[in-house]
């Protein structure tokens, strides 16, 4: 999680870097990050919400058009597991749109690699 203060935000402000940030509304510690070369046309794709997930969704295009979204997300420990289901739904949607995706974050879930 990102765990920043609001007044610590100039801790993100890179030179070089727009940087994209998701606070947690309701508690403390939580909330996401990502930071975008600012030679990468990148905007945010709000309408990837779920209630108790903390998604950043950014979608990227290079010099030739081609889009990619990328997603960064929080899963507190303590959260319902099948809040997962959500979210792959809404991700399936702008997958559907042909864009490349990258998921990543802290999930905060056992996984078994074996099977």
């Amino acid at each position: 999680g990102r765990w920043l203060q609001e007044d610590r935000d100039w801790e993100l402000n890179i030179q070089g870097y727009k940087s994209y940030t998701k606070d947690r509304q309701v508690g403390r510690g939580g909330g996401v990050a990502l930071l975008v070369r600012d030679e990468i046309q990148s905007l945010t794709r709000g309408d990837i919400e779920t209630d108790d997930l903390e998604p950043l969704c950014i979608v990227l295009r290079n010099c030739k058009g081609k889009k990619t979204l990328m997603g960064v997300i929080y899963r507190p420990p303590n959260s319902r597991l099948d809040i997962g289901c959500k979210l792959q739904q809404e991700l399936k949607l702008a997958c559907n749109k042909g864009n490349a995706t990258v998921i990543m974050g802290d999930f905060n879930m056992q996984v078994d690699w074996e099977n």
